[in-house]
Formats: structure tokens, sequence, C-alpha cells
């Protein structure tokens, strides 16, 4: 209720009603105008806030709110993950648009669900985005060592990453991997296999150097590359996170969308929760990991 009458108070209409008659009271000299807003507004506050026309215009003005910032959202993230990203949200869009179709709008149970649902939205955006930058990012470490690794490496790479096609089409190109859980397992493993080859060689040379200020520069070598090979690993293991996550994300619109009709509100309820509950875990393990992404790239 406080937050009805912060809003009705706040409501363009009623502000410049009061104003005016402000206004006026200045330019006539006369309290009179004011008193009389005084008195409608007490009367304004004390009726309209709780009434149900209100009621649905608070609705109306969140839903579009949400409808605003999803799409700016999308704005903002299109250009930068891959197409097969995009199709997959717009099959979202969709989902979302037929469960909210249903004549049961009224029903506070059913609006919880739909603002849950588009809470997942949002983190299906945020999540395609982050997982873009990951990608780019094992793309960037493969561009920085690609001359080093075996041949058996380089071809494992060039089978799932379309390395040289790339390079020749337009190298300044922002490139954008297709998503999936043989590429990122393919390139974490092949960069830690990299990263194990350079420390063994360094470790090598660290036990038979007798400079004592060489053996700390070698040392610290090893620690920095041994930092970077763990990165990689939980970089590798969140994508594979973020790939499943996503998909029981658009598997769960289409559950919702068939049970709507036939499950009682409080199953309906519960099977979007723990989608959500997941969703919240994984956002939790990325922002652990993005500090550790950006001390990793400093240093690199």
């Amino acid at each position: 209720m406080r937050s009805r009458l912060a809003a009705a108070a706040s409501e363009n209409f009623n502000l410049v009603g009061l104003a005016g008659l402000v206004a006026a009271s200045a330019a006539l000299l006369n309290p009179l105008p004011l008193l009389i807003g005084l008195v409608a507004e007490a009367a304004y506050l004390l009726f309209v806030p709780d009434s149900k026309w209100y009621e649905n215009r608070m609705k109306s003005k969140f839903d579009a709110e949400v409808k605003a910032r999803l799409r700016e959202l999308k704005n903002q993230v299109f250009p930068q993950v891959h197409p097969n990203i995009r199709e997959r949200f717009v099959r979202l869009e969709s989902a979302r648009d037929q469960i909210g179709q249903q004549s049961r709008s009224e029903e506070k149970w059913f609006r919880e669900a739909l603002r849950k649902l588009d809470f997942l939205m949002e983190k299906y955006l945020h999540f395609a985005v982050k997982e873009a930058q990951f990608m780019r990012y094992l793309v960037s470490l493969i561009d920085e060592v690609y001359d080093q690794l075996t041949r058996e490496e380089k071809s494992a790479l060039d089978q799932i990453s379309e390395r040289e096609t790339r390079k020749q089409k337009n190298p300044a190109d922002l490139f954008i991997p297709k998503p999936s859980e043989d590429w990122s397992s393919t390139v974490a493993k092949v960069l830690a296999s990299f990263y194990d080859r350079e420390i063994g060689e360094i470790q090598d040379r660290v036990d038979g150097e007798q400079v004592v200020a060489t053996k700390a520069i070698l040392e610290k070598r090893v620690q920095v590359l041994g930092r970077r090979r763990e990165f990689v690993d939980r970089i590798g293991q969140i994508l594979t996170n973020l790939r499943h996550q996503m998909e029981l994300m658009s598997d769960a619109f289409g559950l919702i969308n068939d049970e709507i009709r036939a499950r009682s509100p409080e199953q309906v309820l519960a099977d979007i929760d723990e989608v959500v509950i997941q969703t919240n875990s994984l956002t939790e393990a990325i922002e652990a990991v993005t500090p550790m992404e950006e001390l990793v790239g400093t240093i690199g």
C-alpha cells in the first residue's frame, strides 16, 4: 500500500495539478485554490491508490517497464551472440507470449508466474552474452599459442573452431563461435595440455638453474601459467554449465506452456522456482569467476 501511495502521489497528472493550484494561489494571492487542492489530494490518496482501476494501471505500467527493459537488453545482447542463441530466445519470447495470453491475468499466482518467467528471460540474455565473452576469451588464448601447439591439437581445434576460415574471411570481424559442449571442452582440453607442457618444460629449467634471480623468475612463470591453466579449467566448466542451464530454461518455458492449463498453481510455481534457484546458483558461480578472469587477463 505504501508503494501504491508513493506511486499515486508521484503521477504526472497529480504533480501537474498540484503545481497548477500552487501557481494559481500565488498569482491570485489567495490560499483558497491551494486549500481546495489539498482537500482534493487527500481524497485522491485516500481512494484512488486502493481502487481496482489504479491496481490495473500499476500492473500495466510495470508490464510496460519490464518489456522495455527486456527489449533494450535484447538489442544490446543480440549483436554479441551466435544466431542460434538469437533464434532460441525468439522461441522463448513466443512461449512467454502464449502463456501470457491465458485468461488468468487477474489471478495473483498467474502474474507471479509471469514475473518469474520474465526474470528467466533476462537471465537467459545475461547468460548468452557471458557465454559469448568466455568463448571469445578462449579463442584469444588459442590465437596466442596456436603456433606452439602440436599437430594433433591443431587438428582438433580446426575441426571445431573454423579458425582458418575465420582468418581468411576477415580477421577484424567479431568472431562468435557456435556454442556447444564439444567446442568448449575441446578448447579447454587443448589449452590445459599446452599449459601443462609449458609448466613441465619451465620446471625442468628451474630444477637445473643455479642463478638465484633467474630461478625466481622461472618459478614465477610456473606460478602464473598454473593460474592460467586453472582458470581455463573453470571457464570450460562454466561454459558447460551455461549450455545446460540455458537448455533447461528453454525446456522449462515449453513445460510451463504445456502444463499451465492442467496443473495446479502451486505445482506450476514450484516448477518455475526450481529453475529460478538453479539460475541464481549459476549466476553466483559466474560472478565468482569474473574477478579471476580480470586478474588473469591482466597478468597475461
